[in-house]
């Protein structure tokens, strides 16, 4: 009969032969996405590798070694989307928070755009002229009275007909 150890061996082997099999696959399957994500969190981790390398800098030793071997390490193309990427990560977190910050002092003090003026009286200035003009029509039955007296007041309307107000200098 067969060595129980042997027997185990041999279906570990097999079990992880094919385990190993199904992860490369999956990992053969995955591995554009990882890399467009990577490649699309690229600012976001360099930023944060960034604000990580500030925070620990009184930590780090041998600064220059490591300033050198990072450019070294990124080609032209990557730098510039790092700079254009952590560029447009900073201008969208200070946009939002202007945008925030606006929004609470504008809730807070009650300033609103749109603000509408409220009516005191239930008349409008329409209403109003209308009524000061059938007042002072006073041939209101006759339409030939009616034009004599609007000739004479656009004629009294005129510049040369209107005051002149002058104010005397207190110099």
């Amino acid at each position: 009969m067969a060595d129980a150890r042997a027997v185990l061996s041999v279906i570990l082997h097999c079990l992880g032969l094919f385990t190993s099999i199904i992860l490369s696959a999956i990992i053969f399957i995955l591995s554009p996405f990882c890399a467009l994500a990577h490649f699309i969190l690229l600012p976001v981790i360099y930023l944060l590798g960034s604000i990580y390398a500030a925070v620990s800098f009184p930590f780090r030793l041998h600064l220059l070694e490591r300033i050198e071997s990072n450019a070294i390490a990124l080609t032209r193309q990557q730098t510039m989307y790092i700079w254009v990427g952590v560029a447009a990560l900073i201008g969208c977190i200070a946009g939002t928070a202007l945008f925030l910050v606006f929004k609470l002092l504008t809730s807070a003090f009650h300033i609103d755009g749109t603000a509408t003026a409220s009516r005191t009286s239930g008349r409008t200035v329409k209403d109003f002229r209308a009524t000061r003009r059938v007042k002072k029509e006073p041939h209101a039955g006759s339409p030939s009275g009616r034009r004599i007296d609007r000739v004479a007041a656009l004629q009294r309307r005129r510049l040369s007909s209107q005051p002149i107000l002058e104010e005397e200098s207190e110099f």
